[in-house]
């Protein structure tokens, strides 16, 4: 009898504890739901609605399908509708701007090396996959130009390469592309100090992981900001503060880059979105 005493004490001992978690789980699911609607009400009320013509930004080009920051990505960026191209920009031994992500190009190339110790010869002698080779920057650029699309280049790793903000100006300049880039950075004295160097430059500083204020010192100018999209999603009210100081957000992902993100993302008023897979933010705009 005491056996089974215990064994019906410890059954709605289990009963109560799943009873509370329920509960528990309900007011989570209530508190999230509010926070976000009270956030869409916000946008509303603000007249922060969504943007009616969200940017579509190949994230060095179409690397889901086509070796990253190529000029074969690039191409299959622009027929799978983007509206920018988004590259990363490193300089080599001989002082040439190349376009590749990482320092080293072990990842994404078959050599091995720091970018900066190679010449451009010796980096243009790699494969990056499928026969591609690392463009430069100015390849990059004719590319974007005679597509007619925009461009949208990050000074990579720059406290390594000193003055590489004002060459990649410079470069877009000579090019007559200076009116279609963007130029982005983590680094924001270099960013600045560039912009202030070029009043009609157009620059957007990066904000990553827990970085949730996206107002910078010496950025005031910045009519655009690149914000990590997890943080996004932890608090959007920085979109909306975005968007009441006039500037334009655009978001990247660290990790969870989802269809079903990129719509919560759209409605919680993202200008535009960076993406892997341009082709699928397309299918979801219907473009």
């Amino acid at each position: 009898m005491a056996g089974r005493s215990k064994r019906r004490l410890s059954w709605r001992r289990r009963r109560r504890m799943v009873g509370w978690l329920k509960i528990i789980l309900l007011w989570l699911v209530v508190i999230v739901v509010g926070y976000y609607a009270g956030y869409l009400v916000a946008n509303l009320q603000f007249q922060a609605d969504r943007p009616a013509d969200p940017q579509i930004i190949a994230h060095r080009g179409d690397r889901a399908h086509a070796p990253e920051d190529t000029l074969a990505a690039f191409r299959a960026a622009i027929q799978a509708g983007a509206d920018w191209l988004e590259l990363d920009v490193q300089r080599t031994k001989d002082g040439q701007l190349v376009v590749i992500h990482d320092e080293t190009v072990e990842r994404t190339t078959d050599g091995s090396g720091q970018v900066a110790d190679l010449t451009l010869e010796q980096i243009q002698s790699l494969d990056t996959g499928n026969g591609e080779r690392v463009p430069t920057f100015e390849e990059a650029i004719q590319l974007a130009k005679q597509a007619g699309v925009g461009f949208f280049p990050e000074a990579k790793s720059a406290p390594r390469y000193p003055g590489i903000e004002a060459e990649m100006v410079a470069a877009l300049r000579a090019q007559g592309y200076l009116e279609r880039a963007i130029l982005q950075s983590f680094a924001y004295d270099g960013l600045a100090e560039v912009a202030a160097d070029n009043p009609d430059l157009q620059v957007c500083p990066l904000f990553g992981l827990w970085q949730f204020d996206l107002d910078q010192p010496g950025l005031e100018s910045a009519r655009q900001v690149c914000a990590m999209g997890e943080m996004a999603l932890l608090y959007p009210w920085m979109i909306r503060q975005a968007h009441q100081d006039g500037r334009q957000v655009y978001v990247w992902f660290g990790v969870i880059e989802h269809p079903l993100v990129m719509r919560i993302l759209l409605a919680l008023g993202a200008d535009g979105l960076i993406v892997d897979d341009p082709g699928r933010l397309a299918g979801i705009l219907k473009r």
